[in-house]
């Protein structure tokens, strides 16, 4: 089995960029890329009602089962590097440290305002049944926690299907998620998501080395594609990269950097997002 080797971990809140960054990043021929192996972080924890975890549960067992995943994941690809992205670690991020003390963690932020919008349309689709059929064949969920979420499958693909007018939790659920949304609505659920996300992450990562943490703005790799990879492939020790920088060229479209806009009223979202927006510069 390949031993995991300084493995990058990719967080950041849902609709922030994070897929975006990655796909650019796993360009690299020394990676290899596991999109969202969320189950595999929740090993043990099948029935939590929230995605919280913290360093305690990264007992001898679960922390063997979770780097066995990856280094086999890698090994198969035969690549030296792991790297994955998990938008709910951002409740976890002592957790996953604690499980990967060697690792590299790249927070990825961007506006809220923007973040809201984007989240809203997730909430309310039809969910992507391709995530699905990739966690199967990626054998991401552990056996012993299958039966567990066979009903939140049927709730969530199913349910969703049959009644689409219907928004269901989407994404990383912060504790108390489905009581704002009740409460107050699908758009303060999408900002509250983004806020609370992100806070938890500048939390967790206050208690990582900072030689093991680097900070990237969405709109900065927007802005300069090239330039910012080249800062994180040398963040996380890997050589350059034609493929990274050929790659970085071309994958920016103007749909993935669409600003905030008037379809949301800023009255009503704002207030959801403070004082968290202004102190990260985007007030």
């Amino acid at each position: 089995m390949t031993p995991l080797d300084r493995p990058l971990v990719i967080v950041g809140a849902a609709r922030s960029g994070t897929s975006m960054t990655s796909r650019v990043l796993q360009r690299h021929p020394d990676v290899a890329f596991w999109m969202e192996p969320k189950y595999v972080w929740k090993v043990g924890r099948p029935l939590a009602p929230d995605d919280r975890r913290d360093a305690s549960e990264a007992t001898p067992a679960v922390r063997r089962y979770i780097r066995r995943s990856f280094a086999r994941y890698a090994g198969r690809a035969g690549k030296p590097r792991f790297m994955e992205k998990t938008p709910s670690n951002c409740f976890r991020v002592g957790f996953v440290h604690a499980v990967l003390p060697e690792a590299r963690f790249l927070h990825v932020v961007r506006d809220g305002r923007a973040v809201t919008r984007s989240a809203l349309r997730m909430w309310t689709k039809t969910p992507d049944k391709r995530a699905l059929k990739r966690r199967l064949s990626n054998l991401e969920v552990p056996l012993r926690d299958a039966p567990f979420y066979a009903a939140a499958v049927l709730r969530d693909v199913v349910g969703r299907q049959l009644f689409p007018s219907k928004a269901f939790v989407w994404g990383p659920q912060f504790p108390g998620i489905r009581e704002v949304r009740d409460e107050k609505g699908v758009v303060a659920a999408c900002a509250v998501q983004w806020r609370e996300s992100v806070a938890a992450a500048l939390d967790g990562l206050a208690t990582v080395p900072a030689e093991q943490q680097m900070t990237v703005r969405f709109e900065d790799v927007m802005a300069s594609p090239e330039t910012v990879m080249a800062q994180i492939l040398d963040f996380f020790e890997l050589p350059p990269s034609a493929e990274v920088r050929d790659y970085a060229r071309t994958f920016v479209d103007e749909g993935n950097g669409t600003p905030y806009d008037d379809d949301l009223d800023p009255v009503e979202i704002d207030p959801y997002l403070e004082p968290l927006l202004s102190d990260l510069g985007y007030g």
